[in-house]
């Protein structure tokens, strides 16, 4: 029986490299400066009591529109205020630095009942930009939690069965 051998040109497998290697450059660089790491930016400084549930690389908000991400969290050095115990560096897009003033304040916020938690920056009203470096506010806030949900969950059906044995009235304002 004869042998089929299949020959594939030295020029077609050169061709077909060069596509593979030029698209894994392609998605490369898009995945680098999707990341914003091409993106000139500037840090800020805040400090929180708890940093539960915030990790390098979350989100940091302003009014809601992402302008950039946690840098660092680190245990605060010689902290004797409770409310001071971890530093948080935020790494801002350079193009919002006029857009945030000194009297701007932040928070931690978690986005929805399980979603992950970010940094939100309500934005002053009036005042100098925050410099390069500079400290930014924190707004003590709480935080709506599970349990909190189903306590509410517990109170809305307490009251919906209460309403249920209630005596109604018809129309003429007498008990049926």
């Amino acid at each position: 029986m004869p042998e089929i051998t299949i020959r594939i040109s030295d020029k077609l497998l050169k061709i077909t490299a060069t596509v593979l290697a030029s698209l894994l450059l392609i998605w490369i660089f898009a995945r680098v400066w999707s990341s914003g790491v091409l993106l000139p930016s500037y840090q800020l400084v805040m400090y929180v009591p708890d940093a539960e549930g915030l990790w390098v690389g979350a989100e940091v908000r302003l009014d809601g529109m992402r302008v950039g991400k946690v840098g660092n969290l680190w245990p605060a050095a010689d902290s004797l205020d409770p409310n001071r115990k971890i530093q948080v560096t935020l790494r801002i897009e350079k193009r919002f630095q006029n857009v945030i003033p000194d009297n701007s304040t932040a928070f931690l916020v978690t986005a929805g009942i399980l979603g992950p938690r970010y940094v939100n920056i309500h934005r002053g009203i009036s005042g100098s930009p925050l410099l390069p470096g500079g400290e930014i506010r924190v707004a003590q806030t709480k935080e709506a939690t599970t349990a909190d949900f189903l306590a509410a969950m517990k109170n809305m059906t307490d009251c919906l069965v209460a309403k249920d044995k209630s005596p109604s009235k018809n129309s003429t304002g007498t008990s049926k």
